[in-house]
């Protein structure tokens, strides 16, 4: 496994353990608004453990919005700089994973078409 693979792992096992921690958070919450960003955030930890694209974007647009909840002063009073800071660094390292774990589908763009030559949309 090259080293690349092996620090993107590490980021991921890290990445899914503030996602979960984050989860216990909401839930802590104890109202329908936390059980609702619970909702949410287990939402996307299932998209980053599966390491599918869409979860490691949504991390990272999930740790936007909360670095922006913390900073607007709208949630996160009493841990602002922790979430802050945490947001800061998973937006990069979220995207980082997206492009290096992240599953691409199957097709692309040049193997889309036909095998045939005889197709009439083809130029002669």
């Amino acid at each position: 496994m090259s080293k690349l693979l092996i620090v993107a792992n590490v980021l991921n096992g890290l990445l899914l353990i503030v996602l979960v921690a984050s989860i216990a958070g909401f839930i802590s919450f104890l109202n329908i608004y936390g059980l609702f960003l619970a909702c949410v955030t287990a939402a996307i930890t299932w998209g980053v453990f599966r390491q599918q694209r869409w979860g490691y974007f949504a991390a990272a647009a999930w740790a936007l919005a909360c670095y922006q909840l913390a900073k607007q002063g709208y949630e996160f009073q009493s841990i602002k700089r922790h979430v802050m800071l945490l947001g800061f660094a998973i937006i990069p390292i979220a995207l980082f994973l997206h492009e290096t774990l992240g599953k691409a589908t199957a097709k692309s763009a040049q193997n889309n078409g036909k095998e045939s030559v005889d197709d009439p949309k083809m130029p002669d």
